[in-house]
């Protein structure tokens, strides 16, 4: 489940984290930036304590193990990001019935366009497991 490859883009997020961080404060960029810089130093942090609890703590690894191996957990993890595609096509799908409703137009085509892509991404992945499955 960790590995060092893990371990280095973690380190990697941090450091990213930073330095949009320190742009962000500084205003070299836009300071929405330096929010960004916050959230991959703390998703950086929370996977370094993870990774680093995974190889000291033995009944971490077992239990970390075991659920990554488990096939229940794999079924509802593939169940959950199923639903969370058809939920945001439908989402899109309403949002465009929406905004086509009360005039916003340019709104409504971004929308429709999220709508396609999302199709169009599902029959090529499709196709793709189909035949390897």
């Amino acid at each position: 489940m960790f590995n060092n490859k893990r371990l280095a883009l973690s380190i990697f997020w941090v450091v990213v984290g930073i330095a949009l961080f320190i742009m962000g404060v500084t205003e070299t960029l836009d300071p929405i930036y330096g929010g960004f810089g916050g959230g991959l130093i703390g998703v950086g942090i929370a996977q370094l304590i993870r990774h680093f609890r995974y190889r000291t703590n033995p009944e971490y690894k077992e239990k970390a193990d075991t659920a990554n191996s488990d096939e229940r957990n794999r079924f509802l993890s593939m169940k959950a990001w199923s639903w969370t595609g058809y939920i945001c096509v439908i989402g899109a799908g309403i949002a465009v019935i929406i905004l086509m409703i009360i005039g916003q137009t340019v709104y409504a085509e971004i929308a429709s366009f999220f709508v396609c892509f999302m199709l169009i991404v599902y029959w090529f992945t499709y196709v793709i497991l189909s035949r390897k499955y």
